[in-house]
């Protein structure tokens, strides 16, 4: 009978895993696009159209160079302008990484912290090569980190923020991280080793998260509002308890107040450890303001910016525009921007397959 030693079958159960539905893409095989062609297009002059069309309609940079950003991570059609908002803010400056933070959503019972430790993430605008020597640097810090193919092979939450910074960082090496479960111990022993492996670097850390699931459009304002103006003041107790709060007070159907908490609360500690001293909530929208959204079942999505020295937190941005009188009449201004968005509206989507986003 043929015996096997241990080294034997770890190499057998990895082919075996390789080859099961899971597919390792750490080594040497870069990470093809797992959802491309639906949550953005798949077709590369499309994608550059999108990306470059909400990166011209987003908020002006500010004078700041943000340590970190804090974007959604739905589908271009809803979340696009939004996540464009963030993306702007960095659009070429000096940065020599960007360490993504994803959060799980598709490796049940994944609870830990997975960074990847392949060569790079494809999407239809080529491939965004990995900083393994960062990545090896962070994996090597904690066994906590090591990479996990299962959270990583099909999560969106990563890959839809890179044709954004392939487009505003061209060259700019990635470092991908899946977040999985709630342990606040590990977030904060994660964001210290990543802030130690950053130091001396010129590094940008994007979080992605969406915010609230599922409520009616008014209680999705209330809810978002309430969370990005915690996140703002950059302090993890605050976002802890006003999530917890919001929970509490709501409606059966808010699922969650942000999906990717632990992505929110890592950035916060790292960038504060690296410099960072005050934020700037850049834009906020939920899908129901979409032109293809649902107001009565709404995901919310806000961006913000992790700014270098002390100051206040801005969240002029979070001001809800005023109603007008019910009864008052358009003026020719006013049907001239409708007309012009509606316009705008079907060339995008013609172009794109996206839709620009309505601020009023």
């Amino acid at each position: 009978m043929m015996r096997f030693g241990p080294l034997t079958w770890s190499v057998i159960a990895m082919l075996l895993f390789t080859a099961s539905g899971e597919p390792a893409f750490g080594g040497t095989k870069a990470r093809p696009s797992a959802v491309a062609g639906s949550f953005y297009p798949a077709e590369p002059g499309a994608l550059r159209m999108a990306v470059r069309a909400f990166l011209d309609r987003a908020v002006p940079a500010r004078h700041e160079r943000p340590f970190a950003l804090i974007v959604p991570h739905a589908g271009y059609v809803y979340s696009g302008q939004i996540a464009a908002d963030g993306f702007r803010q960095v659009e070429g400056r000096d940065y020599d990484v960007v360490v993504i933070l994803g959060v799980n959503h598709r490796a049940s019972g994944f609870q830990g912290i997975s960074v990847y430790d392949g060569p790079g993430y494809r999407t239809p605008l080529g491939t965004a090569a990995c900083d393994r020597t960062l990545a090896d640097a962070l994996r090597r810090a904690d066994e906590r980190f090591a990479y996990e193919p299962r959270a990583d092979s099909s999560e969106h939450s990563i890959e839809v923020q890179i044709p954004f910074l392939q487009t505003v960082l061209p060259g700019v090496p990635i470092v991908p991280v899946v977040v999985g479960g709630h342990d606040e111990r590990l977030w904060d022993a994660f964001a210290r080793a990543l802030a130690s492996a950053l130091e001396g670097r010129k590094p940008l850390i994007v979080a992605s998260s969406d915010l609230s699931h599922y409520p009616p459009h008014a209680e999705a304002c209330a809810s978002d509002r309430a969370v990005l103006a915690a996140v703002a003041t950059l302090d993890p107790g605050e976002v802890r308890w006003t999530i917890e709060k919001q929970m509490r007070s709501s409606r059966a159907d808010l699922a969650t107040c942000a999906c990717g908490e632990g992505p929110i609360v890592i950035a916060m500690k790292a960038a504060k450890l690296l410099g960072a001293g005050h934020a700037a909530v850049l834009g906020y929208a939920n899908s129901g303001d979409t032109a293809v959204g649902d107001r009565s079942r709404c995901v919310g999505y806000g961006a913000v910016a992790i700014l270098p020295g002390a100051g206040e937190a801005d969240t002029a941005a979070l001001s809800p525009v005023k109603p007008g009188p019910a009864e008052a009449e358009l003026t020719d201004v006013d049907r001239r921007a409708l007309l012009e968005f509606a316009r705008a509206t079907i060339r995008q989507y013609l172009d794109s397959e996206t839709a620009p986003l309505f601020r009023g």
